[in-house]
């Protein structure tokens, strides 16, 4: 029960966190520049950036055919919930990719907006 709470927070909060955190300070346009700015901000090796780059493309690629594939008709949240859970996807795999070290600080960092950030429970979410 506490694995699948974890899970479903975990979720939650991912699913703002990447479209959220390219839309803070800039506005990326392409995998390759989306996993340099993890590259640098958390000193990755280039297997690391390389693995990342994969898990961008395979995001924006989703992300586009969910959009592509929307009839006008259809609610609002249903398409948000198709991308959050896309988000959610990419996010875990972005954390795969980190080591320990880095995951610790890429999930502390306040600059990459999550949901809930402004309470507790946002931040203990994504430890």
């Amino acid at each position: 029960m506490a694995l699948a709470l974890g899970s479903f927070a975990a979720g939650i909060v991912v699913g703002i966190v990447l479209p959220e955190m390219f839309a803070a300070d800039r506005r990326l346009e392409t995998p390759q520049e989306d996993a340099q700015f993890l590259t640098d901000k958390y000193g990755l090796l280039a297997e690391q950036h390389h693995r990342l780059v994969m898990v961008f493309e395979e995001y924006h690629r989703i992300d586009l055919n969910i959009l592509r594939s929307a009839n006008p008709s259809q609610l609002h949240d249903d398409i948000r919930a198709e991308r959050l859970l896309n988000s959610r996807k990419a996010d875990q795999r972005v954390r795969f990719v980190l080591d320990e070290k880095q995951r610790a600080r890429y999930d502390r960092d306040e600059s990459i907006l999550r949901p809930g950030a402004s309470g507790s429970a946002g931040k203990q979410e994504n430890r």
